[in-house]
C-alpha cells in the first residue's frame, strides 16, 4: 500500500482501510502522513500473533493502526475462504479484549462519525455478496486519550465476527482506547465500492 501525504483524513481512510490489511496511513493535522503501531499494554509484553483462521468460510484479519494527532484507524478485512458465496450484511460484531481476553468495558459504536467526522465511512450497510475469495473491509476508529489513568483501557485483542451470532475470529491487536470508553465501525464495505490504492 502507498502512504500519500497530505492527502485528505477522509480520502486516505476510504483507500487504506479498505485494501488488504496492512498499515492505514492517517495524516495528522500538521498535513505530514504518519504511520505508527499502537503500543502494547504496559502491563504485560505483547501476546504472540494469532493467524488468521478460515473458520466455516470465512477469515478475518486486521492491519497495522496507523496513528494521527489521538486518532487511530485500522482496516478489518472479512475474506470469503470457502467454496460458496457467502452474504454480509451488517456491521461487524465487535469486542476489545484484554490481556488475559476478557472483554473490555468498552462501547462499540455502529458508525465511525461520533470519534472521528468521515462522512464516506459514516454509510448504511447494504448487502453485499461474496464469491470465494472476495472480501469486503470495515473501518475501526478510535481515539488514544487518558486523563485519568485508573480508568485507562488498553486491549490486546480484538473479537470479531461477520455478525453477531455468528463464530468469532480473535485477532492479536492492541487498542490504546484510554478512558475514552468508546471504539467505532463502520460497516462492511465491498472492495469494488473504493477507489484504487495508487
Amino acid at each position: 500500500m502507498i502512504l500519500v501525504n497530505r492527502w485528505p483524513l477522509l480520502a486516505v481512510l476510504m483507500v487504506a482501510a479498505c485494501a488488504r490489511p496492512g498499515s492505514v496511513p492517517l495524516p495528522p493535522e500538521t498535513g505530514r502522513s504518519t504511520s505508527a503501531s499502537v503500543p502494547p499494554s504496559p502491563r504485560a509484553t505483547s501476546p504472540a500473533p494469532l493467524k488468521p483462521r478460515c473458520v466455516d468460510g470465512v477469515e478475518i484479519s486486521a492491519g497495522e493502526t496507523s496513528a494521527a494527532m489521538g486518532l487511530r484507524a485500522t482496516g478489518i478485512e472479512l475474506r470469503n475462504c470457502g467454496k460458496k458465496r457467502y452474504t454480509v450484511n451488517g456491521y461487524p460484531a465487535l469486542d476489545v479484549l484484554g490481556d488475559d481476553r476478557k472483554k473490555l468495558d468498552l462501547r462499540v459504536l455502529h458508525g465511525v462519525s461520533e470519534v472521528a467526522m468521515i462522512d464516506q465511512w459514516n454509510v448504511p450497510p447494504k448487502r453485499i455478496n461474496l464469491e470465494p475469495g472476495e472480501s469486503v473491509t470495515a473501518v475501526l476508529v478510535w481515539r488514544s486519550l487518558t486523563t485519568d489513568a485508573e480508568e485507562a483501557r488498553t486491549g490486546a485483542y480484538l473479537s470479531v465476527a461477520r455478525a453477531d451470532g455468528e463464530p468469532r475470529h480473535t485477532i492479536t491487536h492492541p487498542v490504546d482506547a484510554g478512558n475514552t470508553g468508546k471504539v467505532a465501525v463502520s460497516p462492511w464495505v465491498a472492495a469494488a465500492q473504493n477507489p484504487p490504492s495508487e
